[in-house]
């Protein structure tokens, strides 16, 4: 029986496995849903509904970087990893004196590319899959060290799943470029967060008890990014198109 990979790796290794796996196993990665909105088969109707339910989960991630920037300590030698929390944060919510839009500002601007207006996106009920999703997306930035929250992240499959679905929403549904700058923006600016939760990953798997607690908090955004898309899918019936 081969040795697990907390107990195989450290270091820098073990974050190559962490992104290795991720990259291989998540569901931006492994969900059919993906690949149907890739080839442009998800109806507009179901679309809609995704749209609507992922614009709380982003509105949240600022929340959740606040909770995992508490979590790092205030002493000198943190002082790199804050910096790195903080941009993502910054980036996220967006610049508090205005030269740069927020994500979800920026995925408002994506679904009134699809057709939604913004009122239909910010009153569609929030499914019971997308509560619990967000409320343990944030529970686990706010219980666990900041290093391991940051290791279970999805940003590199996420610059993966960005650069497949951006042709896609611009062939197969027509989003002109001034909407799609959600998009464009994942392409590069989660380049930079991959580096950011992989030094924070290979700086502090020093122990099997350390690595092991980033592996499962990997686990778990598989489990709520997957339970995000499902729930969708099994929600009941569509309106038009």
């Amino acid at each position: 029986m081969s040795e697990a990979p907390w107990d195989r790796f450290e270091g820098e290794a073990f974050r190559q496995e962490l992104v290795r796996y991720k990259m291989a196993n998540h569901p931006f990665k492994t969900h059919p849903f993906f690949q149907q909105v890739e080839r442009g088969e998800v109806p507009k109707p179901l679309l809609f509904r995704w749209v609507g339910q992922f614009y709380p989960w982003l509105a949240c991630v600022p929340l959740a970087m606040a909770l995992r920037f508490s979590n790092c300590s205030w002493r000198h030698e943190f002082d790199p990893y804050r910096r790195m929390i903080l941009d993502q944060l910054v980036e996220e919510a967006g610049d508090p004196h205005g030269s740069a839009p927020g994500h979800p500002e920026l995925w408002l601007r994506f679904c009134e590319g699809l057709g939604l207006t913004r009122a239909s996106v910010l009153r569609q009920p929030l499914l019971p899959s997308t509560m619990v999703a967000i409320d343990d997306f944030l529970y686990i930035n706010k219980e666990v060290p900041f290093y391991v929250s940051a290791a279970g992240s999805s940003e590199p499959p996420n610059v993966e799943l960005c650069g497949r679905l951006l042709p896609a929403f611009r062939t197969h549904y027509q989003v002109d470029e001034e909407h799609l700058a959600y998009y464009t923006l994942h392409v590069t600016a989660d380049e930079e967060h991959s580096r950011f939760v992989g030094e924070m990953a290979a700086a502090f798997a020093t122990t099997p008890e350390v690595r092991r607690e980033m592996w499962d908090a990997m686990l778990r955004g598989f489990a709520l990014h997957a339970l995000l898309v499902d729930g969708v899918l099994a929600a009941g019936p569509l309106g038009p198109a």
